[in-house]
């Protein structure tokens, strides 16, 4: 088995995918009838890379790549000129086998006329995050931001809500630019900072916060529940709060074990996984 990385998947991960599902990396000019996985397909280069291929191919969906075709894939550079997205999903959905995170990713596929199956990925190794929940009067949440895209990864939602929970710290990681906000006390910026230093300072918080409606399986959600942590997500998951919880949290005294449990069980379950 092979994997083919698309190069416009952003990088911020435990593991290569190569390293966590134990698979080669596709070389197009020898791996051509290989069964091959194709990690995110972003745009018409991940598409054609897809489409001349010979073997077995597997679409793994990244999230905002299912966006970008519901969007119509762009002919231009600044996507004036734009290629309908009927022709290519039927195409995917006739000659891939294709694979997405949750149901939110499965509904727009769906709508676009991709029949996927369901299966959470993590990057990490799954026995480096023991569980380190500790209930706190004083709740933290944390959350990241990738490209300092502050308004997709919610960042000025969760002002709102420091502003509405002024007991609740929010840590915010990530930002290589300064978020230029109005944001209160209990929102503490952290910028981009190694990702063990990221691990180890979250490892005592009580959970990770995601307010982000169409992703895949996020590993800082992974990573909250594998630490027995209650994480608050936008994308409905087993084991995860939603905002209106925030002032539970408080209150919950004893670990997360059973969202642990489900997605050590669930996670990475791909024909291409041992």
């Amino acid at each position: 088995m092979k994997v083919r990385v698309s190069p416009t998947l952003g990088g911020g991960f435990e593991r290569t995918f190569e390293e966590a599902w134990g698979l080669e990396t596709y070389n197009p000019l020898k791996d051509k009838d290989e069964p091959t996985v194709f990690t995110g397909c972003y745009g018409l280069p991940d598409f054609m890379a897809i489409r001349g291929h010979k073997g077995k191919k597997y679409v793994w969906w990244a999230g905002s790549d299912i966006r970008h075709l519901n969007n119509g894939y762009w002919l231009d550079e600044k996507g004036y000129i734009r290629l309908p997205s009927t022709g290519i999903a039927k195409y995917l959905n006739t000659y891939c086998e294709n694979w997405c995170e949750n149901k939110a990713e499965y509904k727009l596929l769906k709508y676009l006329g991709i029949e996927a199956k369901i299966c959470p990925s993590f990057l990490g190794d799954v026995n480096k995050f023991k569980v380190t929940y500790k209930h706190s009067d004083k709740v933290k949440l944390y959350a990241s931001v990738s490209g300092d895209d502050f308004e997709l990864y919610g960042w000025y939602k969760i002002i709102e809500l420091a502003k509405k929970y002024v007991d609740v710290e929010f840590h915010l990681y990530g930002n290589k630019i300064e978020f230029e906000a109005d944001y209160p006390k209990n929102v503490i910026i952290h910028g981009r900072v190694p990702i063990e230093q990221m691990n180890e300072e979250t490892s005592k918080m009580q959970g990770a916060i995601r307010l982000i409606e169409m992703e895949g399986f996020s590993e800082v959600i992974c990573k909250s529940l594998l630490m027995g942590q209650y994480p608050i997500s936008e994308i409905p998951y087993y084991g995860c709060l939603t905002v209106k919880d925030i002032d539970k949290i408080q209150h919950l005294e004893e670990p997360n074990l059973a969202g642990r449990e489900h997605y050590i069980k669930e996670l990475n379950n791909y024909p291409w996984t041992s």
